[in-house]
Formats: C-alpha cells, sequence, structure tokens
C-alpha cells in the first residue's frame, strides 16, 4: 500500500470535479491544435527542468492535511527524481525502465518493465513535463483554459488505471508553459495537490541525480 501512495502522492497532479461539468473558472479551450502545437514547440527545447514543490495530501478519514515540501528534476527523455526533504525525507528516482525508492530505513531497486500499472504511473509523470499527454493512451484528455492557465483534465479509460486515479488534472502555465500544478484524484475522493515553484529549464543536472543502480 506505502508503493501506492507514494505514487498517488508523486502526480502530480489534482481536485475532483465531474467529468461532462465545465470546471469552475474555465471555459473549453477554444483552438486545442494551436495549443498542441505550441506546447510542443515549447517542450522540444526543454532538456531539463529543476523546481520546488509543496504537496498537500487530502484524505477524507483525516481532518487536517498532509503537507511536504521537496525538489523536482527531470531530464529527456526519461529521467525523474522526486525528493522529498521535509517534514521527511523520502526520495523516488525513475530512470527508463528501473525505479528507485529510497526512505530513511530502506532502498527499494524495481523494474518497472515487468509492471504495466508502474510503466503507466511513470508515462502519467513524463508525459506531464515534456507536454505529450494527449497521447498517453490510458487516459481521455478534455482541455479548458482561462486567463492564466491551460487545463487538462485526464480521465482513465483502462481498468489498472480506473482501479487507481478518477483524475489527473494537469495546470499549466499560459506564459511559458510550465506545469504549475498537478492535482490527482483517487477514486474514493481523497486527492494530492503538488505545487511547482522556482521552476528552471536546461540547467545542468548530473547524471548521478538519477543513479538506480
Amino acid at each position: 500500500m506505502r508503493m501506492r501512495n507514494i505514487f498517488c502522492a508523486v502526480l502530480v497532479s489534482f481536485i475532483p470535479f465531474i467529468l461532462q461539468a465545465q470546471p469552475k473558472g474555465f471555459a473549453d479551450m477554444k483552438n486545442v491544435t494551436a495549443f498542441k502545437d505550441a506546447l510542443t514547440k515549447s517542450n522540444a527545447s526543454i532538456e531539463t527542468i529543476a523546481s520546488d514543490f509543496t504537496q498537500t495530501k487530502n484524505l477524507s478519514m483525516l481532518s487536517d492535511k498532509i503537507k511536504s515540501k521537496g525538489k523536482f528534476y527531470f531530464k529527456k527523455d526519461d529521467k525523474v527524481r522526486i525528493e522529498y526533504t521535509s517534514p521527511y525525507s523520502y526520495l523516488l528516482v525513475m530512470n527508463g525502465g528501473r525505479l528507485l525508492v529510497k526512505d530513511e530505513q530502506k532502498t527499494n531497486k524495481i523494474n518497472t518493465r515487468n509492471s504495466k500499472m508502474m510503466q503507466s504511473v511513470n508515462r502519467i509523470i513524463i508525459d506531464c513535463m515534456r507536454g505529450s499527454v494527449f497521447q498517453n493512451p490510458d487516459f481521455k484528455v478534455q482541455a479548458f483554459e482561462n486567463g492564466q492557465h491551460y487545463l487538462l483534465s485526464l480521465s482513465p479509460i483502462t481498468e489498472g488505471m480506473k482501479k487507481m486515479f478518477r483524475q489527473i488534472d494537469v495546470y499549466i502555465n499560459k506564459r511559458n508553459f510550465d506545469v504549475n500544478q498537478l492535482v490527482m484524484t483517487e477514486q474514493g475522493g481523497d486527492y494530492t495537490d503538488m505545487d511547482f515553484t522556482n521552476t528552471k529549464h536546461n540547467v545542468s543536472l548530473n547524471e548521478t541525480l538519477f543513479r538506480v543502480n
């Protein structure tokens, strides 16, 4: 269960609303084709991403929200490091088909190629960072916008993803196409919100950050 909860916490993705309903404060995206082209062009020049994040976990069984902070790193094409620094230390590294999960007690190394579910979770994170969300076969995507953000709402269409998520929402800054927020809603209604700040592109990232051996 802990592994599944961490995956849910990572995604970032995200506040529930009914799929058919228009999200409050957003309208249907006027030109989805133009948005896709602009997103692809913007992400083509990005080799690395480094940012801070604040995560809030909302559990129906608890009155208090669980808050944590950390560092996020992405390196093209498929390397991700999510490092929780407060209030506890926790590390998740994805590199190709391998996954490293490390807490204060132990380290687990996993080959994600042996699990379709874990491959799918890995792809969600990568898609959010490199702008290929529309190509993910596990989700149906609806596109909205307001004055500041584009909103991509991902609804699972495969049975495996339906068991984990009700919806994943990706908030993209209109000015620079950065992912500002990910909201992931589980089937039971609990959700995890990740806000990204101080985002920097094409900074030098040492390969040791993504080591899973």
